[in-house]
């Protein structure tokens, strides 16, 4: 029998136009790069989606 692989989590990160603050949330269907994203929580400039990526959870170490 196969071992099913992990699917990824996927990401946006979000990116002040202003401070360069940066904010990653999970992704939204719709997102796209250069999308505008919510407001800065630090400056409450605009931001837009920077980057959208995917990330493999950590590998279980398997007892022996």
């Amino acid at each position: 029998m196969k071992k099913k692989d992990p699917k990824p989590e996927i990401f946006s990160e979000e990116t002040c136009q202003s401070c360069g603050e940066k904010i990653r949330r999970s992704f939204e269907e719709g997102d796209y790069v250069f999308r505008a994203g919510s407001p800065c929580k630090k400056c409450s400039s605009d931001t837009i989606i920077s980057s959208i990526y995917g990330e493999y959870p950590p590998e279980k170490q398997e007892k022996n």
